[in-house]
């Protein structure tokens, strides 16, 4: 798959040779990851499947030509794709903790922006930083990030630092990866329930919560949060399709 995408590439950026190196390295790097998205959504694995798949794309030549006199627009659009993606994403969460979870609007708010634009939005703007990697080093990269992108959810709280709101980053930035391409339904309610019960005994043994550990609340807002990443990351697809790399 990669041999394919790497000669369509090159033919663009030979059609680019009017541009300075650094544009040319970032219309190519934006191309990229939309052609990879594309691929990932329509679940795309060999040489013979990507050729397809860009033979129904334009000319390199003509597309070059495009992409010189607006070499912003493809940025924008995934920046804007992730935006709301992200939103959708800390609006649920958001949303259940204060519908369901009792808890104040700002608290809410303050979880709804901080899960969705920090961890959400982040890691879908930045993924495709660790495409290159294999399926295990993808993940992990994108729990390691979701961990760091949810130090403000740790603010969330009448408390002070809550640091059990960083686990909920790493469990975004699991289903984020791992449910990028396709999966049976079967395996997000699976993940969905161990991960209920490894926060249960992180909240219970590891940062030593006296107050019992509310089963039936967790239990709903992790689907609540799963749900949500499924329905963003089926936005996305939907929307990384745009008139300039639409088939002929």
């Amino acid at each position: 798959m990669k041999q394919a995408l790497a000669a369509y590439l090159s033919e663009v950026e030979r059609g680019l040779g009017g541009l300075s190196s650094g544009r040319r390295r970032l219309i190519l790097r934006e191309l990229e990851a939309h052609l990879l998205d594309e691929a990932e959504a329509r679940d795309i694995r060999t040489e013979s499947q990507m050729a397809v798949l860009l033979a129904e794309k334009e000319v390199p030549g003509e597309l070059a030509g495009e992409l010189s006199s607006g070499e912003g627009t493809d940025a924008n659009h995934r920046s804007e794709t992730a935006l709301l993606a992200g939103s959708l994403l800390g609006l649920a969460t958001g949303g259940y903790l204060f519908l369901q979870g009792g808890w104040p609007w700002h608290l809410s708010l303050a979880f709804c922006m901080a899960h969705g634009l920090a961890v959400g939005t982040g890691i879908f703007l930045l993924r495709r930083r660790w495409q290159r990697l294999g399926n295990q080093g993808r993940v992990l990269t994108s729990m390691l990030f979701g961990t760091l992108m949810a130090i403000p959810l740790g603010f969330t709280s009448t408390r002070g630092f809550n640091v059990s709101r960083l686990v909920y980053g790493a469990f975004t930035g699991y289903m984020l990866e791992r449910h990028s391409e396709p999966r049976p339904a079967w395996q997000a309610v699976g993940e969905t329930l161990a991960f209920t019960v490894l926060d249960a005994l992180l909240w219970t043994f590891v940062f030593h919560h006296r107050r019992p550990y509310a089963w039936l609340l967790e239990l709903s807002f992790n689907f609540t949060l799963v749900l949500a990443v499924l329905v963003a990351i089926h936005l996305k697809r939907l929307m990384s399709g745009r008139w300039l790399l639409a088939p002929q």
